[in-house]
């Protein structure tokens, strides 16, 4: 919290107030952190966020939100969560190069986005009801741990179930997935370009069209594949990229003009 308060570029101005004041006044939910300033000021919660993103980033989603409450006491009325972006990571990964020792732990990669899909509802926080009117929860869903259904029995009146899904507590997510291939210069001559599937979730959907080059900034985390299981005999997990930020080239020609902007064309119109 304090890095988020405190922290100051060279002319003095402070960075990550200025991007909130920017981020509440486009009605926005990503707050963009970058990297090397978090590896200057405290190296140590870096190396954490390196290693563990997916214990780290919740923890940095909730100081965000609670920094944008202090300025902005009442946007929780726009939004209920802030997400922690994490950009200009230093050490950038081939999708051809990735490996075990990359599991769980924060990489970037760049590509050429081949297709994606419709943007899906998808759970978030389950709750669950049992007939008697008793509800469980609450189960929470991300892409390396399912939520399922393990409840036991129901406490008020002992039974097994079945148990409903209670869609009034229950909260959903925008869920959207991407197939991203290496860029064709990167690829070593008579080899194959090879595609990895990213996972994008809530306001990150669309923010890629398929034919950009894009650098995403994500966790890979694997699932496990039960055709290829079938198929193989043995288990078989199958890798994806959880996207965190996603950038995309082509984007740095685009000028947003500030108010002064505009009111020094006008002056100069006159």
């Amino acid at each position: 919290m304090a890095f988020l308060r405190n922290y100051r570029d060279d002319s003095g101005a402070s960075v990550y107030e200025d991007r909130i004041r920017e981020m509440c006044a486009n009605n926005k939910q990503s707050l963009e952190i970058t990297f090397t300033h978090l590896s200057g000021k405290y190296p140590t919660i870096a190396i954490w966020l390196a290693e563990e993103p997916s214990l780290m980033l919740p923890v940095l989603n909730e100081v965000a939100f609670e920094v944008t409450l202090e300025l902005f006491p009442d946007y929780f009325m726009i939004h209920n969560t802030i997400f922690a972006r994490i950009r200009d990571l230093p050490v950038e990964d081939q999708l051809r190069d990735l490996r075990m020792v990359h599991m769980n732990s924060l990489i970037k990669i760049r590509g050429v986005v081949t297709k994606r899909t419709g943007v899906f509802p998808e759970y978030s926080k389950i709750f669950y009801r049992c007939s008697c009117g008793d509800i469980k929860g609450p189960i929470y869903h991300s892409n390396a741990q399912e939520g399922k259904q393990f409840l036991g029995q129901c406490v008020v009146c002992q039974s097994n179930g079945p148990f409903t899904v209670d869609e009034v507590n229950t909260v959903y997510r925008n869920y959207q997935k991407m197939t991203i291939q290496e860029t064709p210069g990167t690829v070593p001559p008579g080899r194959v370009p090879r595609q990895k599937e990213v996972y994008v979730l809530n306001d990150q959907v669309d923010t890629a069209r398929p034919g950009d080059e894009v650098e995403i900034t994500g966790i890979y985390i694997n699932r496990f594949d039960y055709f290829s299981n079938m198929k193989h005999g043995f288990p078989v997990f199958s890798t994806i990229i959880e996207a965190n930020y996603i950038r995309r080239f082509g984007d740095e020609d685009i000028i947003e003009l500030t108010e002064e902007d505009k009111q020094l064309i006008r002056d100069l119109a006159r």
